[in-house]
């Protein structure tokens, strides 16, 4: 297969990002700004009122136009600047286009964080500024370049109109977290979050965020590693919660986080749904499995919902678990991401793929292209 598309890409934000452009004017005097984090300039941070010095990841990758020192010795996988920072369609194309992918579908990286502050009405300002920054600069090639809306669920309704606002804006997705604070993503507080992805028919992506930052205030470790795990815990909730049941329409993709997790959480989930059935029977039930009865238990089992379409799952190219997996679940769930510009990633990952002799063949078109156009209801043409 020549040109891959690319599920989950993302984006450093910078100091545009929240630019007058963008933000709107009644937060512009509490815009993020960034500063040196230290004295050599290896690296920047934030400056967010109401949080204070922070980062996710690279975010933010420069300061007044110049090159982070650690960015540019990570520029094999980063790319320039203007690509790692999205300041133009134009920029990452050049990046892709070296990598064999046509499609990249972008997800932020300083907003994998939840909340960037305390400071209610800034976190939603912020996440609108995000939308309207990301759609800009997306437009600029709308056939090659998409993106997903990032919400701020504190405020379930808010964010089910930023749903609505940001699908005529053209997103392709709805970004969210296994977990807020103390909430997994199937609370009944954050229905109208659902409501609003079925309403859009936008699926909804659970991607790996540091989704619970008041932990850190108790658990400053914890907090900092928590980034994988809320995407096992969205799982779990989900696939326990019968919520795919009340929201047919919406599909959901867990990314990021390899494919090796996955068989350990379908047998932890049928275990969990399996012992609500069987008390129940037995008149043996306690408060925890009343509480899933009472919302509904699922009607499918995770493999059934895996296999119907509902549920897509991503991958790394080099996980030697990659074959079992299409066996057990087949081919048609599984999305291929590049995690461009982190610098983690493996290079010219397409490629990687296509040279895997244990992968079949008949399945790396799939993976590279199909299932990300099924996930996004893109078209291929």
């Amino acid at each position: 297969m020549k040109d891959a598309w690319d599920a989950d890409g993302h984006v450093d934000e910078w100091e545009g990002t929240f630019s007058d452009e963008y933000l709107e004017p009644k937060f512009r005097d509490q815009r993020p700004t960034v500063v040196n984090a230290d004295p050599e300039g290896t690296y920047f941070s934030w400056d967010i009122p109401g949080r204070g010095l922070f980062r996710v990841g690279s975010s933010p990758s420069s300061k007044g136009g110049v090159n982070a020192d650690e960015n540019i010795k990570l520029a094999q996988w980063r790319g320039s600047m203007e690509s790692g920072e999205f300041r133009s369609a134009a920029a990452r194309a050049a990046v892709l286009d070296a990598e064999n992918t046509y499609l990249q579908v972008n997800y932020p990286t300083l907003l994998l964080a939840h909340p960037l502050t305390g400071d209610a009405a800034l976190n939603q300002a912020l996440t609108r500024s995000y939308n309207n920054w990301i759609a800009d600069i997306s437009n600029q090639d709308a056939g090659r370049f998409k993106w997903v809306t990032v919400i701020d669920p504190s405020d379930p309704k808010a964010a089910a109109k930023e749903i609505e606002r940001t699908k005529d804006m053209g997103s392709v997705g709805v970004m969210v977290f296994g977990v807020y604070e103390n909430k997994a993503i199937d609370h009944p507080d954050f229905e109208p979050i659902w409501a609003a992805a079925q309403d859009t028919g936008l699926p909804l992506a659970v991607h790996p965020g540091r989704s619970a930052m008041a932990l850190s205030d108790t658990y400053d470790d914890f907090a900092e590693h928590q980034f994988h795990f809320s995407v096992l815990m969205g799982f779990k909730r989900i696939m326990v919660s019968g919520i795919l049941d009340r929201f047919p329409g919406v599909k959901v993709g867990f990314l990021e986080t390899g494919c090796t997790w996955v068989d350990f959480m379908v047998e932890q989930t049928e275990l969990v749904v399996h012992d609500a059935q069987f008390r129940a029977k037995l008149g043996a039930t306690r408060a925890e499995h009343d509480a899933l009865i009472a919302k509904g238990l699922p009607d499918m089992t995770p493999d059934e919902y895996i296999k119907a379409g509902r549920v897509f799952l991503g991958f790394e190219v080099n996980e030697a678990m990659l074959p079992y997996v299409i066996d057990r679940w087949g081919a048609d769930c599984w999305v291929y991401a590049s995690d461009i510009p982190h610098g983690h990633r493996v290079l010219d990952s397409p490629g990687y793929l296509m040279g895997r002799t244990d992968v079949p063949e008949e399945a790396k078109q799939k993976l590279l292209r199909d299932n990300v156009a099924k996930f996004y209801g893109l078209t291929i043409t």
